[in-house]
């Protein structure tokens, strides 16, 4: 605010000296990106001169193009790309200044503030004064970042599965999505694995060889019974002669 009344009291200076109004804006302006900028564009109203028409352009290229326009029939913004964001001062009578809000970077540019005044005999009076809009990238943001929970709907996955090596079993993961299991002795370690098969082979070896003596002695048990069965019949069937004769 303190800028503006400055040139509007240097503006009305210079209309005491030099006759007619003058356009005072500064050399450049500098606005944040994403933010709003206010382009001063003032002068002091003078008697005997009528404002007609505003117009404010921008530098594309080589050319100028006119983003705004203002006459009789009202304002006008002529460019899409400033539509919504872009108004020009009407409020107080000599302050024709720019407000572009949401700054992008491609806004940079040289902007021209061009006024048109009437006199009383017709004639008309035009006067522009070029401006620099510079934008300034402060650091970006970090970005926000959300936590996002699973979604409910459960989705097969390739079972995994993690070794605690404290409890020396496996808890295996199921193929859905955070639903985990824990069995022990679903899943034995190598060294189980081996004491289990020894324990096997040690019993296996010892069933044998008590399989093996109790045949061996049943195969004695019998030989003994037939020795003396066989015996018997023989000396059943052939006596011994009497010791003492007849």
């Amino acid at each position: 605010m303190g800028l503006l009344l400055g040139l509007l009291l240097l503006s009305h200076l210079l209309v005491v000296i030099y006759g007619h109004p003058i356009l005072e804006v500064p050399q450049s302006v500098t606005g944040p990106w994403k933010g709003d900028v206010n382009i001063p564009c003032t002068y002091g109203p003078l008697q005997g001169y009528t404002q007609v028409l505003v117009k404010w352009l921008v530098e594309r290229g080589s050319d100028s193009v006119t983003i705004f326009l203002r006459d009789p029939s009202g304002d006008h913004i002529l460019q899409a790309k400033y539509r919504g964001r872009l108004r020009v001062n009407h409020e107080v009578p000599g302050d024709v200044s720019l407000q572009l809000n949401t700054l992008e970077m491609d806004d940079r540019s040289h902007y021209t503030c061009e006024v048109t005044w009437q006199t009383r005999d017709g004639n008309r009076v035009v006067k522009d004064k070029i401006i620099e809009l510079r934008v300034q990238k402060h650091s970006s943001k970090p970005p926000d970042t959300k936590t996002k929970s699973l979604p409910t709907t459960q989705t097969p996955l390739e079972a995994t599965s993690t070794v605690n090596t404290s409890w020396g079993r496996i808890t295996e993961v199921d193929g859905y999505i955070g639903k985990t299991s824990a069995e022990p002795g679903k899943g034995l370690s190598i060294f189980a694995i081996i004491l289990i098969i020894s324990l096997c082979c040690i019993v296996f070896i010892t069933m044998t060889y008590i399989m093996v003596c109790r045949k061996t002695s049943q195969q004695d048990h019998v030989y003994e019974v037939a020795s003396f069965c066989e015996k018997t019949w023989i000396n059943w069937r052939c006596p011994q002669p009497s010791e003492h004769p007849f």
